[in-house]
This record gives C-alpha cells, structure tokens and sequence, in this order.
C-alpha cells in the first residue's frame, strides 16, 4: 500500500531566537540529513505497485536548501556589521584629545584664563560676561573691532578656580543696546565607547555624543 508523506511544511525560522547564527546553521543542516534518512527508509518501504509522488519530496528538499541559504546569508551580513563596528571603532580612537566644536555656552577657566567662542554677523565690538554655577557674573569685558565669523578668543584676569564656567557674548550697537550672539563650545574627546545599540559615542567630559553627531573637530581650543 502507498505510504504517508513523513513531512509537511517545513519551517523558515528556527524554534528559538536566542541562538547564535552558528547554531542556527547546524540545525538547518542536521535537518536536512535527518530528512535524508527518514526519505531513504520511506523509500525503501514503499509499494512498488503504488509508489510515493516526487513532487513532495523536491518540495521539501527545496525548503530545506533555502533554509540553508537563509541562515548562511545571516551569519555573512553579521560578520560584515561587525567589521564595520570594528572600523567605526578605529576611526573614533583617533579622535583621542581632540576637540568637538558644537552649540553651548561653556567654557573652562585654567589658570585666571578662559576661551570664549562665538558667531560674529558683522565687524563691531563686543561684551563678553562669564558666570559661575550660581549665575553669578564674575567677569565682564569689552573687545573692540572684532571681525566677523566664527571666533575663538581669550578672555583673562578671570578671579575664579579652575573649573566649567557659562558664558555669554553681546554685539555692542551703535545706538547703545546689546544684541546676544550665538555661542559655541569645545570639548575635547576623552574617550570612546561601543554601545553596540546606539553605535559609536564619543565622551566629552561628563556627557557623551554619537559619533555620527559629530561635525567638525579641531586639534586645540587655543584662541586664535
């Protein structure tokens, strides 16, 4: 008599999800013999007179054959993400001591001396307040005939210890207002870090930023 078909619908996925690819492919394979062997002894036992429909058969070997090909192709897509990890990696370590140069409006105060950046629309002079963390002003000066564009510029004679300070920068106008400018602020990369989730993240003193945030870097923060 014609014998039952041992197989139905193969599965695209593997039962669990927290295996490696390397297992996954190992279980695909073990499959594939294991259908191989049930196939044989189907074979051999069935009615000569009545016997089983190949179709099934190429069907279920397909199935298996793209199962293979599936997991094969996730295992090389993984290898080639980590290998993009590993370079991401590399290029941010190169970025060690220098400076990344965003929107802010904080400065570090070494030695009575701080560096104060900001966009200047026009030639005119400027007003340039230094606050401590209580928002207190503890320096106020004015530079004249700044240039426009982006500056970076030293501020001294600062009476407050090394540390973070805020700071502030005005456009003097002719009529005797202030117009507050844009401020910018450096800070120099002290490490790196493999989130794995969020990709590349560069520390910057107490906080951290994607390297993909990242714009412009210089060497130094020294005013220029």
């Amino acid at each position: 008599m014609a014998t039952t078909p041992l197989f139905g619908a193969i599965p695209t996925t593997t039962g669990t999800s927290s295996g490696s690819g390397n297992n996954s492919t190992k279980s695909a394979q073990q499959l594939q013999l294991d259908f191989l062997k049930l196939l044989t002894t189907q074979l051999q036992y069935q009615d000569p007179l009545s016997p089983t429909d190949n179709t099934q058969f190429t069907s279920q070997m397909a199935q298996f054959s793209s199962l293979d090909a599936q997991n094969r192709s996730n295992d090389l897509l993984q290898k080639l993400l980590d290998v993009q990890g590993t370079g991401g990696m590399n290029q941010a370590v190169s970025y060690m001591g220098k400076w990344v140069i965003g929107s802010g409006n904080e400065t570090a105060v070494k030695s009575g001396s701080a560096a104060v950046r900001f966009q200047m629309p026009t030639t005119g002079d400027v007003n340039i307040r230094i606050y401590n963390q209580f928002g207190q002003l503890i320096k106020s000066t004015d530079v004249q005939n700044v240039q426009a564009g982006e500056k970076n510029l030293a501020v001294g004679g600062i009476a407050a210890a090394d540390g973070n300070y805020q700071f502030a920068v005005s456009l003097l106008e002719n009529d005797g207002s202030q117009t507050a400018l844009s401020t910018l602020q450096a800070q120099q990369v002290t490490g790196v870090i493999n989130n794995g989730t969020s990709g590349i993240l560069l520390q910057l003193g107490d906080r951290q930023v994607a390297l993909s945030d990242v714009t412009r870097l210089e060497l130094s923060n020294t005013p220029g």
